[in-house]
């Protein structure tokens, strides 16, 4: 009897903890999360949107469409900038009251939302939906709003007000380029007295059809047009097709065709603004906008500023040991699979790899200067700096020695080079690369330095 009685309470006991699991926890979340989901001014998905129109105060309004990317289709016709764009809509998804203020107010004058200063019309899955955003609340940094209830006023956040008050310039796309980097098989550019023509071959390296014989780095093209990919439109000035001429664009300073199988895409650099940049029109962009004025500078000059002028060619896989002379004192180091280790010094710590790759990132780097190339001279036992390194079976790939560090005031120093088993040759390299090199090694030898 007594067992009975107790499997009964014991169940009703369970009853009980499940019906208040149910209500109160299972209930409650359920609750909140629909509480949460009813301060949602819209029950949209961004990827539905498809046109987008933001009329601000007095400006003209924007209209956008979506047709694979987004397009600005008033007051011009140009390229969306479509993180810009999608951060917009992102915040319209997600956009929440911060508190009803009126269910269904007779005058929406009290709340600026009869001349609002923001109003949002956008298209989602064929449905057209509204967001009015008027006077700033006298407490706190929250906006009177109105969605597709017109006389429903509700408080959001000001931050929220912030990222959708989005200008013509915010939204249109500030870049010159549409075609991606890899795609581009032929770069042409313009100074007026001077003409550079680059083409890709087959095996994806350049060359330059007037000079064949100069050899193209690959890597100083790839940087350059990185650089052109990486341009942006500062400020745009829709009204400047008549004058031209006086920005210096017709005929511009300098003219810039980058193609692609399908497509070329040109670029005018004009006059430069002190402290405001240069003038510049083409690419995809329309009008006329003003670049970073820094741009002349990183342009290349001649063909030369692309030449291949590297020291020493190696892959670092190829390099299995390395000694270093260095104030006097000897050392040596061995790849042992994925670490390097000194040899014959046992209270010497072994390296962090990265530090010896990032000398030997240096000496890969290092190129001499075009010109004349420095007297020869003869070995010096007073180097300051002597590195040598080996490939395997320990045949020497070359042997770098520094005579003397440059000073900071110094543009360029010698550098011996020793190809393999070949005499050494004196070139001229500029006196940061030296800097860099000398201070890569002192810290390979002692990182605590």
């Amino acid at each position: 009897m007594r067992t009975r009685t107790a499997l009964i309470y014991l169940t009703l006991c369970l009853v009980l903890a499940g019906y208040f699991f149910y209500f109160e926890v299972v209930g409650r979340r359920a609750r909140t999360e629909q509480e949460e989901a009813a301060r949602h001014l819209f029950q949209v998905d961004t990827a539905q949107i498809t046109a987008l129109q933001l009329n601000r105060g007095e400006a003209t309004p924007i209209y956008l469409k979506k047709n694979g990317h987004w397009q600005i289709v008033e007051p011009i016709r140009s390229r969306g900038d479509e993180f810009a764009v999608e951060s917009l809509l992102t915040t319209l998804e997600s956009l929440k009251m911060e508190r009803e203020v009126a269910a269904a107010a007779q005058d929406l004058q009290p709340y600026g939302l009869d001349e609002p200063i923001l109003h949002i019309s956008f298209l989602a899955a064929g449905s057209r939906h509204q967001l009015r955003i008027g006077a700033k609340a006298v407490v706190g940094n929250q906006y009177y709003a109105s969605s597709d209830q017109e006389n429903r006023v509700v408080l959001i956040a000001g931050a929220k007000q912030q990222s959708l008050d989005k200008s013509l310039s915010d939204l249109r796309s500030k870049e010159f380029f549409t075609v991606n980097s890899d795609e581009v098989e032929r770069i042409e550019l313009d100074r007026g007295k001077t003409e550079l023509v680059l083409i890709r071959s087959d095996n994806k390296l350049w060359q330059a059809p007037t000079a064949v014989e100069v050899k193209i780095k690959t890597s100083k093209v790839e940087r350059f047009l990185s650089r052109l990919f990486r341009l942006r439109a500062k400020r745009f000035f829709d009204n400047e097709e008549d004058n031209l001429a006086l920005l210096g664009l017709d005929p511009a300073k300098i003219r810039l065709k980058i193609s692609t199988q399908e497509k070329t895409e040109t670029l005018l650099i004009g006059n430069s603004k002190k402290d405001e940049g240069a003038y510049a029109k083409g690419g995809e962009l329309p009008g006329v906008a003003m670049v970073e004025e820094n741009l002349l500078e990183e342009l290349p000059q001649t063909l030369s500023d692309l030449e291949d002028r590297t020291l020493l060619v190696f892959d670092l896989a190829q390099v299995q040991a390395l000694e270093l002379v260095l104030a006097g004192g000897a050392a040596r180091l061995e790849r042992n699979e994925d670490t390097w280790n000194w040899l014959g010094d046992e209270n010497r710590k072994d390296p962090e790899n990265w530090r010896v790759n990032s000398l030997l990132w240096n000496l890969q780097e290092l190129e001499y200067l075009p010109g004349d190339l420095p007297r020869a001279q003869s070995s010096a036992k007073n180097n300051v700096l002597d590195l040598v390194l080996f490939s395997e079976n320990d045949e020497k790939l070359g042997t770098f020695s520094l005579i003397e560090v440059p000073s900071e005031k110094t543009a360029r120093g010698v550098l011996r080079l020793s190809k393999g088993s070949e005499a050494a040759r004196a070139y001229w390299l500029s006196g940061e690369s030296l800097r860099e090199l000398h201070e890569n090694a002192k810290k390979l030898l002692s990182p605590e330095a």
